[in-house]
């Protein structure tokens, strides 16, 4: 196949700009970067709008289908979506933390650009622009760094498009199912308890507090590098994520532990976040570990409560729980306000047999999550197979 810089493959490449006015929950919808998840799909849950006649007047940044966006700058730089007919919107345009590519469909098929700049290879040279330090990004010049493998017939381009359509279904396939468990267990939870904030079924309410001795975590101090190179885990609130936790992305060694606010863990405690966006993220872990100051923790009384009835009651209630956060610039909670969650308090043997229903369904999500990961590393490969040219020879398909 020969290698085209993606220059030559696009018809035009616009940044989006920033709504004059801001945005409003009516209008028109602009897009950016939080948007596109990791699965590069769409997230249409915060969409903000702007008004019709402001984007009527817009010169650029107007979506049409078979448009690639590209996350341009932020935390998610790099992340890269394709406008088919799935997209929900007939007008939409996008802000200034996307990019627009409007690709030539003469020269290449306009979703085969779409996974070559998904695939390891395409993404790794489009991030050689990648520049900042704490909040970095990339400019047009990307392209310059991109070459696309093109197959010499669109006939071949059509093969490759069939193959990858059909192994990243799969994997849409799976999420959803994965998505529907995650339902399933707060719908187990509402059908057995009602909803936790408005306590609808009258059960008794209880305070964090009177649940367990509640503390927060430290952290070493940075000067020391030592103390990052140890084996115990230390958790950030930001990494709160899934309902058990068994590893964390740093770890600290015993004499960061006595030289700083860190503290031990016990096994099978209740972590929870307290700042900013973070606030409330939650956690039961698995092995013994450590946290930050961002982080509140208690090994909760197994004789009133069920740990997991409690991380559900909090996490479907979040929302309504939040609104303790306080602070100007960044709003938080405390040691003080995590203590004072009220929470309603079934009967114990109810709750266990709650738990006992979320352990099976948990078992069926980590097996879903197994094959999740299988199916991932098989369209990784098709892909890299793709774009080696290894996929066709002649034209004709080759064994998978």
């Amino acid at each position: 196949m020969e290698k085209v810089n993606l220059s030559n493959l696009i018809k035009t490449l616009e940044s989006g700009s920033r709504p004059k006015g801001g945005v409003s929950d009516n209008g028109i919808p602009s897009l950016g970067g939080e948007h596109i998840s990791k699965e590069n799909l769409y997230k249409f849950d915060k969409v903000k709008y702007i008004p019709e006649d402001y984007f009527n007047n817009l010169k650029k940044g107007m979506i049409e289908k078979e448009d690639i966006l590209i996350v341009k700058d932020g935390a998610t730089t790099g992340r890269v979506a394709f406008i088919d007919e799935s997209f929900p919107f007939e007008k939409s345009a996008i802000n200034e933390h996307l990019f627009k590519l409007s690709v030539d469909s003469e020269k290449i098929l306009p979703k085969y650009l779409y996974y070559y700049l998904v695939s390891n290879k395409g993404n790794n040279e489009m991030m050689k622009d990648f520049r900042g330090a704490t909040v970095g990004g990339i400019t047009k010049k990307f392209i310059d760094f991109v070459n696309v493998p093109v197959p010499s017939s669109k006939g071949v381009q059509y093969k490759i498009l069939d193959i990858l359509d059909k192994s990243q279904n799969l994997i849409y396939q799976r999420n959803a199912q994965i998505d529907a468990l995650d339902r399933l267990t707060q719908s187990a939870f509402l059908e057995i308890f009602g909803d936790p904030v408005q306590n609808s079924k009258n059960w008794v309410s209880v305070t964090l507090e009177e649940l367990g001795e509640w503390k927060s975590g430290g952290t070493p101090s940075r000067s020391n590098k030592e103390y990052f190179k140890g084996n115990i885990p230390w958790l950030s609130a930001g990494e709160l994520n899934d309902i058990y936790s068994y590893s964390s992305n740093e770890y600290i060694t015993e004499e960061a532990l006595k030289n700083s606010a860190a503290k031990i863990i016990p096994v099978g405690s209740l972590l929870l976040g307290m700042y900013d966006t973070a606030a409330l993220k939650s956690t039961i872990n698995q092995v013994e570990c450590s946290c930050n100051q961002a982080v509140a923790f208690a090994k909760l009384d197994e004789s009133i409560v069920s740990t997991i009835f409690v991380y559900y009651c909090i996490q479907i209630g979040k929302e309504h729980y939040r609104r303790l956060q306080r602070g100007v610039r960044q709003k938080n909670l405390n040691l003080t306000m995590i203590k004072n969650i009220s929470i309603i308090c079934p009967p114990i043997e109810l709750q266990r047999k709650f738990s006992n229903t979320i352990d099976v369904i948990l078992e069926q999500r980590s097996h879903m999550e197994k094959g999740l990961i299988e199916l991932e590393n098989n369209f990784d490969s098709i892909m890299q197979r793709a774009f080696n040219g290894q996929l066709f020879i002649d034209e004709k398909v080759s064994n998978l």
